[in-house]
């Protein structure tokens, strides 16, 4: 495995991944991003953590998810499979314009990279689909019927994420409009959703000895999203810094509570203690606001917008931030 270190997911290869600590994974990405590296330094990180998405050997997975796997937790390799394929495939899509929008040279050259790994993503989920849950082999026909087997939230968001982008598109050289495509993508998308929805998945099969390739696969699109949120917090940080806060405030004050109410009814599928997604989800919006220096009681005003518009019978959530850090070795 070579040495050990508390990035130990940062040198590990792909075979090494299902065996790595579970704490290690899921704490890897805030220490990433508490690092604050910067476009270049993520570059370098990215040229260090390849993998392949075609490597990763199916057919154990195959047998294990038909005959062995436990009913409940086959439901939760099912749900997340699906959010990912359209998730992934969405980010595909959609980042171009983010790509062509970078303000600067370093960041342009970063964002290359994070395409790079969203193809990649996308090519994995697409293999799960039609390998383990057996979709339709046609992508298109697939994206189909993930769409069909995901949460209204979750089409919600993708909606939102498609406004956005969209008004990116028609003023690719709009840096307000571009601040408020990153904060959805890389802070709510990303830095809330896909990141506690891998880390969610890898806790979950942790104690299974079954799906090597599922978890092989889940860690590294985790170690991937440690480098898309870090950027995303970089820029982010400069645009409050710029004066742009009330605008990325606007667009997580639209798309928190969308992405906190995906959370609600999530289970216990992550954290020592127990805790649920929508817990995990607020933890790691106070994170994300709280590094690109936008105050508490804002994360505190969208925690409770969630909790307004939230089904009747959904208990309300006062998870604090560092304890749920600390509960979850974050």
């Amino acid at each position: 495995m070579g040495r050990w270190s508390t990035l130990l997911l940062d040198d590990a290869s792909l075979s090494e991944m299902p065996r790595l600590p579970v704490a290690d994974v899921l704490r890897h990405a805030d220490l990433v991003t508490e690092q604050k590296p910067h476009p270049k330094a993520l570059y370098e990180r990215w040229e260090d953590q390849q993998w392949s998405a075609q490597a990763i050997e199916l057919g154990p997975d195959r047998e294990d998810f038909e005959r062995r796997l436990p009913t409940d937790a086959r439901k939760l390799v099912e749900e997340a499979i699906a959010t990912f394929i359209i998730g992934e495939y969405t980010g595909l899509d959609l980042l171009a314009p983010i790509l062509t929008g970078a303000p600067d040279e370093e960041g342009h050259l970063y964002l290359g990279t994070q395409v790079a790994d969203e193809t990649r993503h996308t090519r994995l989920m697409l293999r799960l689909g039609e390998e383990l849950l057996g979709l339709d082999p046609d992508p298109q026909r697939m994206l189909v019927q993930a769409w069909n087997m995901v949460t209204p939230p979750h089409r919600d968001l993708s909606r939102l994420e498609t406004e956005v982008i969209r008004d990116l598109q028609e003023h690719p050289s709009d840096y307000r409009r571009w601040l408020r495509a990153v904060a959805l993508f890389h802070l709510i998308t990303e830095g809330v959703l896909a990141l506690v929805g891998q880390r969610a998945i890898i806790n979950a099969l942790y104690d299974i000895p079954l799906l090597s390739g599922v978890k092989a696969g889940f860690t590294a699109m985790c170690r991937d999203e440690s480098r898309h949120v870090s950027y995303g917090l970089h820029a982010l940080r400069q645009g409050v810094a710029e004066g742009y806060g009330d605008d990325i405030r606007d667009i997580v004050e639209q798309a928190g509570p969308i992405a906190l109410r995906i959370g609600e009814g999530g289970g216990t599928a992550e954290g020592p203690r127990g805790l649920s997604l929508h817990d995990l989800s607020i933890a790691s919006l106070h994170r994300q606001l709280r590094q690109v220096g936008i105050e508490r009681s804002f994360g505190d005003h969208v925690v409770g917008l969630a909790t307004k518009n939230a089904p009747a019978g959904t208990p309300a959530h006062t998870t604090e931030d560092n304890g749920t850090e600390r509960n979850t070795h974050s």
